[in-house]
């Protein structure tokens, strides 16, 4: 499933583990393909430094279409959907605080 690993560098990042099974936060083996793209660009962020500290405003989308493609993932509308549904609460996740 995806999880949140460690804050490293002032970030969270995320893993997908490799085994099949589901937990109780787990994804469906049908649904992998969302999470391994999200994670394949989860470096493109467009981010801004303010007083109030580090605002990530959203993926890049060139950037992240240059990185689903280099890592061979074709993001046709229905992936790139669900990749901006995991974008939408990352960005929350990343902006809480």
């Amino acid at each position: 499933g995806v999880r949140h690993s460690s804050a490293r560098f002032g970030e969270r990042t995320l893993e997908l583990r490799q085994d099949s099974r589901r937990d109780d936060d787990g994804v469906w083996p049908d649904h992998v393909a969302a999470p391994r793209a999200f994670l394949a660009v989860q470096s493109q962020w467009r981010v801004t430094l303010g007083p109030r500290g580090c605002v990530h405003h959203g993926l890049d989308y060139a950037g992240a279409e240059a990185g689903l493609r280099l890592a061979g993932i074709d993001p046709d509308p229905d992936l790139w959907t669900q990749v901006r549904i995991i974008e939408s609460g990352a960005e929350a996740a990343l902006n809480e605080a």
